[in-house]
């Protein structure tokens, strides 16, 4: 072997090493901007459903103003059922409009624009409580419009937040003798 050929040999297996090196750097760049981009989605989706979560808060509030009832007074919340039920077209309104905020935030964690598990620490317990309270008039509605799909997405959401609370909650009765 030639010493210009023992050059070439050498300076082959140089340009070599860099080719993998340099292709090895790229690599590693590809998955750190993966990565960035994965942590970049997560933090966006969460500042959306804080955002959509807190924006929801006043309508909320002023849906309750307009007659939706406090969500675990069972007997308002039959009341208003009933009402819609027998054909008041207000009582409908309503809780279409209020089912419709969280009819929403089921499409849009569905969708992975949300993220559920920001929704179940926030208002988990409320979704549960919704889904609950409501389900005999969205069966209702679904059964009266043919409309099966009716509210899927609220409940999917509910079907995904853990619930909280091991036994039920009992608050005395101001009448009720202390002890």
């Amino acid at each position: 072997m030639t010493s210009y050929e023992h050059w070439s040999l050498i300076v082959s297996f140089v340009s070599l090493a860099l080719s993998i090196t340099g292709f090895g750097a790229l690599l590693w760049q590809l998955l750190m901007l993966a990565q960035s981009t994965r942590l970049d989605h997560a933090r966006r989706r969460t500042q959306a459903t804080m955002e959509y979560l807190s924006a929801t808060m006043d309508r909320r509030s002023s849906l309750r103003e307009r007659g939706i009832p406090e969500d675990r007074d069972s007997a308002e919340l039959t009341a208003l059922i009933d009402r819609s039920v027998a054909g008041d077209a207000q009582a409908t309104k309503l809780i279409v409009e209020y089912l419709t905020i969280f009819n929403f935030l089921g499409v849009a964690a569905q969708s992975d624009a949300f993220d559920p598990a920001v929704i179940d620490q926030a208002w988990g317990g409320l979704i549960l409580a919704v889904h609950g309270n409501y389900r005999p008039w969205i069966d209702s509605q679904r059964e009266r419009r043919g409309e099966p799909r009716l509210y899927e997405d609220l409940e999917w959401l509910a079907a995904r937040m853990t619930p909280r609370r091991v036994a039920p909650v009992t608050v005395p009765s101001p009448h009720s003798p202390t002890v």
